[in-house]
């Protein structure tokens, strides 16, 4: 009777014991799952931030082409010839509102690059702390 109840007691202690290491291999593949998947998002992002940087660039050197012949145009007007300088004066509107375009999109352009990094900057994080729970939990 006595050996019945030790090899029961035994039995149950494997079986919970058994079911603990379970519990935690799977809560570590869980971890593991949650950190290549925030990887893989920020690497997404950080692809996603130096397709943005290389349109920025673009932009400006466009907005700096842009803005320095609005500049020469605006100070080319002449008194003497009426029509001449209305001609004048509406191909500078047209320069000016070409710049201000360009410009616009530059810096909703500096914009979308802030909100990434910002992101990136978040994500980073997350893994660092996921990273500091596995290292924690492994010890």
């Amino acid at each position: 009777m006595m050996k019945r109840l030790l090899i029961i007691c035994i039995a149950v202690l494997t079986a919970f014991t058994a079911f603990a290491q379970t519990g935690d291999s799977v809560k570590d593949l869980k971890q593991q799952k949650k950190a290549l998947m925030l990887n893989a998002k920020l690497k997404k992002l950080q692809i996603d931030f130096e397709k943005e940087k290389a349109g920025y660039d673009e932009l400006t050197k466009e907005a700096a082409e842009a803005n320095a012949t609005a500049n020469s145009v605006t100070t080319d007007f002449s008194t003497s010839d009426a029509s001449s300088t209305v001609k004048d004066a509406k191909a500078t509107i047209k320069k000016l509102k070409e710049a201000k375009k360009v410009n616009k999109k530059l810096a909703k352009s500096q914009k979308k690059l802030k909100k990434l990094q910002k992101k990136i900057d978040k994500t980073q994080e997350s893994i660092n702390k996921l990273d500091l729970v596995v290292k924690i939990h492994e010890n």
